[in-house]
């Protein structure tokens, strides 16, 4: 799955679950698809991502080389 061009703005993306195919219900802009790309690839919805709350943040703090202590 991973991500679909939005059909509400010309220049947004709609992340689609990587599991079972829901999409996300808000669209993101192609700079902050651009900037996650890897995460935005694999997205997984609530239902199907028991560490949905905090995703991306954990997600940006890996990418930068861990979390701070």
């Amino acid at each position: 799955m991973g991500i679909t061009q939005s059909h509400t703005f010309e220049d947004g993306m709609t992340p689609i679950c990587s599991e079972c195919g829901v999409a996300l219900c808000w669209d993101i802009s192609i700079t902050e698809y651009e900037e996650d790309k890897e995460f935005w690839d694999n997205w997984r919805c609530q239902d199907c991502n028991p560490n949905y709350k905090g995703a991306l943040k954990k997600f940006r703090q890996q990418k930068r080389g861990g979390e701070k202590q």
